[in-house]
């Protein structure tokens, strides 16, 4: 007598810590990846005037107290290079930002749903995403904070990098 044996497979279940590493990605790329470029197009012919007199009026007190060098002075200049390199290419800028951002979202979509390649968008979204401010801005005003910004990135992909076996 032969047997009939019909196997169900189960969808795999998603670890706790991908789910919480993919809710905190879409709170990074989509809340302030997305929407903080989108934010300050909007707002940028109002708030660069603003923003620009109170970066040289920091440079002119730091200069009246004689600290006219050192980490805060050349940091303040720094924003001040920041701030006209964004009012050439703003849209190029927001652009890009926007376009790696939502790469990084659905990279991380992918995950969520358990699919390997999910990971390779995600990392590549976000490494070419630390590119925008080097190349579009300035490469040594915004190489400190890139900097940071290229820890977190790699902290996160490691992280992912393990929940790879949890994935298709």
């Amino acid at each position: 007598m032969e047997e009939n044996v019909t196997t169900i497979e189960l969808p795999k279940k998603r670890p706790t810590f991908l789910t919480v590493l993919c809710i905190l990605s879409f709170i990074g790329s989509g809340g302030f990846g997305l929407l903080y470029p989108l934010y300050q197009y909007v707002t940028f012919d109002t708030s660069y005037p603003k923003q620009v007199k109170q970066l040289t009026e920091t440079l002119e007190q730091l200069e009246d107290a004689g600290m006219d060098s050192g980490f805060i002075y050349e940091n303040t200049e720094k924003g001040l290079v920041q701030l006209e390199a964004m009012s050439k290419n703003l849209e190029m800028i927001t652009g890009a930002n926007c376009l790696f951002a939502i790469l990084s979202l659905l990279g991380v979509f992918m995950m969520f749903k358990l699919k390997k390649n999910g990971f390779y968008l995600y990392t590549f979204a976000n490494v070419f995403w630390l590119l925008v401010p080097l190349g579009l801005i300035d490469f040594d005003a915004t190489f400190f904070n890139t900097m940071i910004g290229a820890a977190i990135s790699a902290i996160f992909i490691i992280m992912y990098a393990v929940n790879l076996k949890h994935m298709k």
